[in-house]
């Protein structure tokens, strides 16, 4: 129960690292015989496996371990459907599992979020001519709940999908007739890119002090 506990709060703070070392003395335990939410966490290892690593052969080592019970679980059940989102690239499927996903397996998926929708949007700049909506990609990127459709959610989510555009190198421009803000997808599929993250170092751990770091380093 500790280490489950444990397992939860490092998911909900997005802290990976501190997952798998809970997931893999959970692991060990399980194996052992000792009673616990299993299930749960089987969904959330292939969620972690599959959206973090580049390891397809834990992939498949993880997904030929499930058991039959596991299959029919409806949080293993949704972790196998983003997988196959992902592997097809189904950005659509992705944000609707994303928007309905059990227990915490949209804390995982929140870590992937922002690579699907880069991967989304250069796709829809290739794809759509000359224009796309900014409301349609609000909806379909999932920066508006389904299940709060009110008017103060949908401009809220406009503002949030508006500024990540720009911030990702859209180029957004005002449809004369209808007064609708749009991408234009043309300039746009050259111009997009992913922005460094706000905490990034140039030596790669955000956490190693700069002073630490060259003290290690000589």
């Amino acid at each position: 129960q500790v280490y489950e506990t444990h397992a939860r709060f490092a998911l909900q703070a997005g802290d990976l690292s501190e997952y798998n070392q809970c997931q893999s003395q959970l692991t060990r335990l399980y194996g052992e015989g000792i009673a616990g939410c299993h299930l749960e966490f089987s969904a959330y290892n292939l969620l972690c496996v599959m959206l973090h690593s580049n390891n397809k052969r834990d992939l498949l080592s993880s997904m030929a371990s499930l058991s039959k019970e596991a299959r029919l679980d409806e949080t293993v059940k949704h972790a196998l459907a983003v997988h196959s989102a992902v592997s097809s690239g189904n950005y659509v499927m992705f944000f609707k599992l994303y928007k309905k996903a059990p227990g915490l397996n949209s804390c995982l998926m929140d870590l992937y979020v922002e690579r699907m929708r880069f991967e989304a949007i250069k796709c829809m700049s290739k794809s759509y001519r000359p224009t796309v909506p900014v409301r349609y990609v609000t909806r379909v990127l999932g920066f508006t709940r389904v299940d709060v459709l009110c008017e103060a959610n949908v401009a809220d989510g406009l503002e949030e999908c508006e500024e990540w555009l720009k911030a990702h190198g859209a180029v957004l421009t005002v449809d004369e007739n209808s007064g609708e803000l749009q991408i234009d997808t043309k300039v746009s599929s050259a111009s997009l890119y992913m922005p460094e993250p706000d905490n990034a170092v140039s030596h790669g751990d955000a956490s190693l002090a700069v002073d630490d770091f060259l003290a290690r380093a000589s």
